[in-house]
C-alpha cells in the first residue's frame, strides 16, 4: 500500500496503553470463536488462539461469554498483503446480523465509540488497537473486506473494568435453586461493567497545534452557545479521511441538525465498506436528530443529500460557514453556498437534549463513522456581525468546554453500552448491588459526589436539585447549562441512596462533608407536597418517572425518603430538622392511607384521578414506606394478578396488554423487595407472595439467564412479555437498574441487614417460607468484615449458622413461632415462642429450631 495510506490509518490505531494512567488493565480474551468450520474453544496460547481470514473464510465471530467493555485489539501474526478488516460489536448474537451491529449509540458522546462498527487498515504484522472504548458487548465479528489473507493469533478487549469471579467477591449468595444463584450473579457482573474507575476513560478528542483531531463519533457540543440563536458559525477543517461533521442550533445534549461533508473518497485512503448511500462522496449530508443513523428509541429524521459542484479533497483546509435563519441553514464551503431548507428536513422535536428551537442552540463537532477530521479557528457572529465567540481549538480548555474531559471520577453509569450517563435514579438499585457483592465503596462515594458536586445554584429554577444524568467528561461548573433535572423522583432516589450508604457504611465523615448540600437537596423536594391533597405533586420544573401526581407511588417514596433522611439528620445532631422531616413523612403517609386506599379492590390506587387503577410501584412503595398495614399489603399482592402480562407484570392496569409492551425490571425491583419484606416479617407463608416471587424470579429475571442468544451474564434494561429483550437492539443488557434481585436475595432471602449505621448492630432474619428454596448461604460485607450466614429448612426443622465480625452485635430472628430451639447445642428454655438469639461480635453461632 502507498505510504500515505499507511500514515493515515496508523492514526486510528494509537496504543491504548498511552491513553490511560497506571490503572489495572485486564486483557479479556474470548471464550470461543466461530469460523466457517464451526466453534473452537479459545485458549491463550497455541493454535487455538489463532485463526486465518481469507476469501474462503473471511469472517470470525468472537464470543466473550459474558459482558465486557474496553479497547478492542487483535494481533496480526502474518498477512499476504495490506488488508482492511471490519469489526462489529454487539451485546446479543442477533445484533451481528444488523448492518450497524446493535448501535449506533448517539445519546451522548460518552467517552466511548458512538458506533458498533469500525474498520481497520492493516499493513504489517503487529497489534492493532481501537482508539475508542467500545461499550459493553458479548459478541464481536472480524471480517476481511479485501483480497489477501491475514493470520490473527490473539484478539480481545483491554478493559479497565473489574473481572473478579462472582464467587470470589466480598459478597456472595448461593442456594438450593441454581436459577436463583445465576440471577444473583447478574448484579455483580453488571456493576463490574457499568461502573467506570477513575482514569480509565480518556477523552475522545485529541488537541493538537493544528486544532482538535476528531475521529468519527457523536458530536460534542460547546456550552458557550447554549443561549445563542440566529448566528453564523465559521470554522476551518481538514478532512483526514472520509469527511467532517458539525452541528448548529443544537441542545447541549446533541439533538439538532447534523451536517456531514464528505470527501471525494480517494482510493488511497477510503475504506471499501464506506456507506455511500448514507454519506455519498462529494456531498453535504444533513439530518435532524442525534445522528444520521439511530436505533429504536432515538428517532432521527431522513438524511438529505446535497451534491457539491466541487471535489472535496482530503488533506486540504476548508473554511465552512453555517448561517441560521428562520427558513433554514446556509452552508458555505470555501465561498460556495448550499441552502438547507427547514421544510426539506424531517424535524424531530420534543426529545430530551433539544434546544427547543430550530434557530437557537449551540454548535458541536464530530465526524461520521470511520471519518477523521481536524477542526480549528471556530468563530461565531451575531446577525449584526458582532463577534460572539472565538476559539482556535488548540488548548486543553476545549475539552472542558465541549464536555469531553478524561474521566477523573469513579462512577457508575446507567449502562455499560449506553447511555453511558451517570443517572442518579438508577443508583437506588446500583449502590445496594455493590454493597451486597463487589463492595466497591469508591464507586458509591464517587458517584454520590459526582451528583452532589452538580447541585443547581441558588439562582437556578432548579435550586437545590442535583443533576440527574451528567455525562462522563462534563464539568460540574456547567451544571445549570446542561440543565439535567427533569425527573423529580430521581432527586428522591438519590437522597435514598445517600441515606442508604450512611446506613451501610456508618461513614459520618462523608455525610458531614456533604451535609450542607444534601440538606439543601432535601429542602428542595419539600414543595412537592401539595397543600391541598397532602400528596406529592410535580412542580413546574419537571415530572415523575415512576408514578403520577397525587399518587401512591411518589407520595410513599417521598415519605420514605424523608424518613431515611431524618435518620441522617439525627446522626448530624440536627434533632429539630429530623423531627420536621419525620412529621412531614407521617402526614404524607396519612394522606395516602386516607385518600388512596381502595377497600373494594383491595389495593392502593395509582392516583386520585382513577381509584380503580393499580400500579406495581404504588403497591411496592406503599409497603416499603410503611403506608400499608399487613392486611393491606397481602391484599395488594393478591391483586397483582390483574397486572400479569407474559413473563411478568406490566407497570399499571392502564398499560396495554401488547406483545410490544415493555416490562420494567427497574420498577419491578421495588416490587420484589416489597414482597420479600412482607415475607421476611410474616409468621406464615402466603400463596399471593409465593406466586409473585415465582413470577418475578422464575420467569421475568429467569429470561435474562436462560436464553443464550440474548445472554450477557448481566441484567437487562427492559423485557418484552415473551421474554425477549425490550426496546429491540436499543436496549441495554448491562443495566444496574435491573439488578435488584442481587441485594434482595442477600438482604431478605439470606436475610442479613444492618440495624444501625455501619452494621455495628445487624440482624440475621431470612425469608424462608415463600421462596422455592430449602437452603441458602452467603456472606455480606460490612465495614468491620463479612457476616457469614446460612440456613436450611427441612420440614419443621430449621438450622441456622452465622458468624459476625468483631465490634458488632448481631441478632438472629425467625418470624414464625418455634416449639423449641438450641444454641450451639444447648437447649433453650426461655419460654418464648419467637426465636431471638444474640450473637456477640467476633463469634459464630449455630442454631437448631423446630417450627411451631
Amino acid at each position: 500500500m502507498p505510504g500515505k495510506q499507511s500514515a493515515i490509518f496508523a492514526c486510528s490505531s494509537l496504543l491504548f496503553a498511552s491513553l490511560i494512567s497506571a490503572q489495572s488493565v485486564t486483557t479479556v480474551l474470548p471464550t470461543r470463536y466461530e469460523t466457517s468450520s464451526g466453534f473452537t474453544n479459545y485458549t491463550q496460547h497455541g493454535n487455538a488462539s489463532c485463526f486465518t481470514l481469507d476469501q474462503r473464510s473471511p469472517l470470525v465471530t468472537l464470543d466473550y461469554g459474558t459482558e465486557v467493555g474496553g479497547f478492542p485489539f487483535f494481533h496480526v501474526d502474518s498477512l499476504s498483503t495490506a488488508v482492511q478488516i471490519e469489526a462489529k460489536y454487539t451485546e446479543t448474537k442477533p445484533g451481528l446480523e444488523e448492518p450497524f451491529g446493535d448501535g449506533p449509540w448517539t445519546f451522548s458522546n460518552g467517552l466511548s465509540n458512538t458506533f458498533r462498527v469500525e474498520t481497520f487498515n492493516v499493513t504489517s504484522p503487529g497489534t492493532v488497537e481501537s482508539f475508542f472504548i467500545q461499550g459493553g458487548l458479548r459478541w464481536q465479528n472480524l471480517k476481511l473486506l479485501t483480497e489477501g489473507s491475514v493470520r490473527i493469533c490473539q484478539a480481545g478487549i483491554k478493559s479497565g473494568n473489574d473481572r473478579t469471579a462472582v464467587d470470589e467477591l466480598p459478597g456472595f449468595f448461593e442456594s438450593s435453586n441454581d436459577l436463583y444463584n445465576k440471577i444473583w450473579a447478574l448484579g455483580p457482573r453488571t456493576v463490574q461493567q457499568a461502573c467506570i474507575a477513575a482514569d480509565t476513560a480518556p477523552s475522545t478528542w485529541e488537541i493538537t497545534e493544528d486544532g482538535v483531531y476528531l475521529r468519527g463519533q457523536q458530536p460534542a457540543q460547546s456550552v458557550a452557545g447554549a443561549s445563542f440563536g440566529n448566528y453564523t458559525m465559521t470554522f476551518q477543517t481538514k478532512i483526514v479521511r472520509g469527511g467532517t461533521g458539525w452541528k448548529v442550533a443544537s441542545g447541549v445534549g446533541g439533538l439538532g441538525p447534523y451536517f456531514v461533508l464528505t470527501s471525494e473518497y480517494p482510493a488511497g485512503s477510503t475504506f471499501v465498506n464506506t456507506n455511500r448511500t448514507i454519506v455519498p462522496a462529494n456531498t453535504l449530508a444533513v439530518g435532524y436528530g442525534w445522528n444520521l443513523v439511530n436505533q429504536t428509541s432515538l428517532t432521527t429524521g431522513k438524511v438529505n443529500h446535497y451534491p457539491l459542484a466541487v471535489e472535496v479533497k482530503e488533506g486540504q483546509w476548508y473554511e465552512i460557514t453555517t448561517t441560521i435563519n428562520a427558513t433554514g441553514y446556509g452552508v458555505t464551503i470555501n465561498g460556495t453556498e448550499t441552502f438547507v431548507a427547514l421544510e426539506d428536513l424531517q424535524i424531530v422535536s420534543g426529545s430530551t437534549g433539544s434546544s427547543g428551537s430550530l434557530t437557537g442552540g449551540t454548535w458541536g463537532f464530530g465526524p461520521y463513522q470511520d471519518q477523521i477530521a481536524l477542526v480549528k479557528d471556530v468563530e461565531v457572529h451575531a446577525q449584526n456581525g458582532t463577534l460572539l465567540y472565538q476559539n482556535p481549538m488548540t488548548a486543553s480548555s476545549v475539552l472542558e468546554e465541549y464536555g469531553v474531559m478524561a474521566s477523573k471520577h469513579s462512577v457508575c453509569l446507567d449502562g455499560a453500552k449506553r447511555d453511558r450517563l451517570v443517572w442518579s435514579g438508577d443508583f437506588v438499585h446500583t449502590y445496594r448491588v455493590i454493597q451486597s457483592s463487589t463492595y466497591r465503596s469508591d464507586f458509591i462515594t464517587g458517584s454520590l459526589e459526582y451528583w452532589i458536586d452538580r447541585q443547581a445554584p441558588d439562582s437556578s429554577q432548579y435550586a437545590g436539585y442535583f443533576s440527574m444524568s451528567p455525562a462522563l467528561g462534563q464539568s460540574a461548573k456547567y451544571v445549570d447549562t446542561y440543565s439535567s433535572f427533569g425527573l423529580l423522583d430521581y432527586q428522591l432516589f438519590l437522597l435514598n441512596a445517600f441515606a442508604g450508604h450512611y446506613r451501610n457504611s456508618g461513614d459520618k465523615a462523608f455525610v458531614a462533608k456533604h451535609w450542607t448540600k444534601v440538606k439543601k437537596g432535601v429542602e428542595a423536594i419539600l414543595p412537592l407536597i401539595d397543600d391541598q391533597s397532602g400528596l406529592a405533586v410535580a412542580t413546574d420544573v419537571g415530572r415523575f418517572f415512576s408514578g403520577s401526581d397525587n399518587g401512591t407511588a411518589i407520595s410513599s417514596l417521598l415519605a420514605h425518603t424523608l424518613d431515611q433522611m431524618a435518620d441522617v439528620a439525627s446522626a448530624m445532631h440536627e434533632t429539630d430538622v429530623a423531627t420536621t422531616w419525620t412529621g412531614l413523612a407521617n402526614s404524607t403517609k396519612k394522606a395516602v392511607r386516607q385518600r388512596l386506599w381502595n377497600s373494594h379492590y383491595g389495593y392502593y390506587a395509582t392516583d386520585l384521578s382513577d381509584p380503580t387503577e393499580q400500579s406495581i410501584t404504588g403497591s411496592a412503595w406503599a409497603i416499603l414506606a410503611g403506608v400499608a398495614n399487613a392486611t393491606q399489603a397481602e391484599s395488594s399482592l393478591a391483586a397483582l394478578s390483574s397486572l400479569r402480562l407474559g413473563i411478568g407484570y406490566k407497570t399499571s392496569t392502564s398499560v396495554a396488554n401488547s406483545s410490544s409492551t415493555n416490562l420494567a425490571p427497574f420498577l419491578t425491583g421495588f416490587l420484589l423487595e416489597a414482597i420479600l419484606q412482607e415475607s421476611r416479617n410474616s409468621p406464615n407463608s402466603s400463596q399471593a407472595r409465593s406466586t409473585a416471587i415465582s413470577v418475578l424470579l422464575d420467569q421475568l429475571w429467569a429470561a435474562m439467564v436462560t436464553q443464550d442468544q440474548y445472554y450477557t451474564g448481566t441484567s437487562w434494561e427492559y423485557l418484552y412479555p415473551d421474554g425477549r429483550p425490550g426496546l429491540d437492539f436499543y436496549t441495554s443488557h448491562a443495566h444496574p437498574w435491573g439488578a435488584a434481585p442481587t441485594y434482595v436475595l442477600s438482604e431478605y432471602v439470606l436475610g442479613v441487614q444492618a440495624n444501625s449505621a455501619g452494621f455495628s448492630e445487624w440482624e440475621f432474619r431470612p425469608a424462608m417460607l415463600d421462596v422455592n428454596l430449602s437452603w441458602a448461604r452467603g456472606r455480606v460485607p460490612t465495614p468491620r468484615g463479612a457476616i457469614q450466614a446460612s440456613w436450611r429448612l427441612n420440614g419443621t426443622s430449621v438450622q441456622l449458622s452465622v458468624c459476625g465480625p468483631s465490634d458488632t452485635q448481631g441478632i438472629v430472628r425467625l418470624p414464625f413461632t418455634v416449639k423449641s430451639y438450641s444454641v450451639d447445642g444447648a437447649q433453650q428454655t426461655d419460654g418464648k415462642d419467637k426465636l431471638e438469639v444474640q450473637v456477640s461480635g467476633g463469634s459464630c453461632t449455630d442454631i437448631h429450631a423446630v417450627r411451631g
